[in-house]
């Protein structure tokens, strides 16, 4: 467990285990809530913020799954999901979503949350960490690369009529 001290507010940081995600269930939904907001253009059905929540505690349990949390005064403020994946035999965690509440962020907790479930990574034995970002989403782009990841692949893409 991490505390660190920012403007006055004590910000606990945490692996989260099944029970804590069930303990913040309605936080957890908002804050999925506003990651699917920002980030995903196509439509998508309305429970499913609430449908990933439900399913994370199972990932927790079988082990496939890396969720970090920030909180601020007991409250969830952050979090960052991961999971395990294997690619032609190389094990590696994928970071699907991260985010921070509207009001909390410019505090480096995304950038907290990122190392915890690296430490998790290395723990873990898995050398390699991933994300993927949205082409057109310069901020999260240049802040991962901040972060010491580099380019691996392009996707591309073509709609069809």
């Amino acid at each position: 467990m991490r505390i660190v001290q920012r403007e006055n507010n004590l910000m606990d940081f945490k692996i989260l285990h099944a029970l804590d995600i069930e303990n913040h269930k309605e936080e957890m939904v908002i804050l999925m809530e506003m990651v699917l907001r920002d980030n995903i253009t196509q439509n998508y059905p309305s429970n499913q913020a609430e449908e990933y929540v439900k399913k994370i505690p199972r990932y927790i349990d079988d082990g496939s799954a890396i969720v970090t949390g920030a909180f601020a005064n007991g409250n969830l403020v952050g979090f960052s999901w991961g999971y395990e994946l294997t690619i032609f035999g190389e094990r590696r965690v994928h970071i699907d979503m991260i985010g921070v509440d509207q009001d909390s962020r410019k505090r480096g907790i995304a950038k907290k949350l990122i190392e915890l479930q690296i430490d998790e990574t290395r723990k873990r034995g898995i050398r390699i960490i991933e994300a993927m970002i949205t082409r057109d989403n310069e901020n999260s782009y240049n802040w991962f690369r901040s972060m010491g990841f580099n380019d691996e692949r392009i996707k591309v893409r073509r709609d069809l009529e």
